[in-house]
């Protein structure tokens, strides 16, 4: 019988800090979509019938498919060391960042 041969894992890359690069896309795609939520709840909480809100949240949406997109190509997988702490750092910034829109 015929026998397949093993399946390989794409070659995992890393930077020099040990960060893998599909990582830190996700991580920065995710800040930037956050950022950009951010910029677009500061603007309807200071004007919620503008008409501008539409093509803005249009360029919205495209940054939420770009996250997907990169967060999957991610696909979760576990964190090192220095990606926790890059995934942390990235988490402290957007939580300051969600801080100047609630209250």
């Amino acid at each position: 019988p015929a026998t397949e041969p093993p399946a390989t894992e794409p070659p995992v890359t890393e930077n020099s800090n040990g960060i893998r690069a599909e990582f830190k896309t996700a991580m920065d795609s995710y800040e930037d979509f956050m950022n950009e939520y951010v910029d677009f709840m500061k603007k309807y909480q200071a004007n919620p019938s503008s008409l501008s809100l539409l093509v803005d949240y249009a360029k919205y949406m495209k940054k939420y498919a770009d996250f997907v997109k990169d967060y999957e190509a991610w696909e979760a997988e576990e964190m090192s060391n220095a990606e926790l702490d890059y995934y942390i750092d990235v988490q402290t910034r957007v939580n300051k960042k969600l801080l100047e829109i609630t209250g």
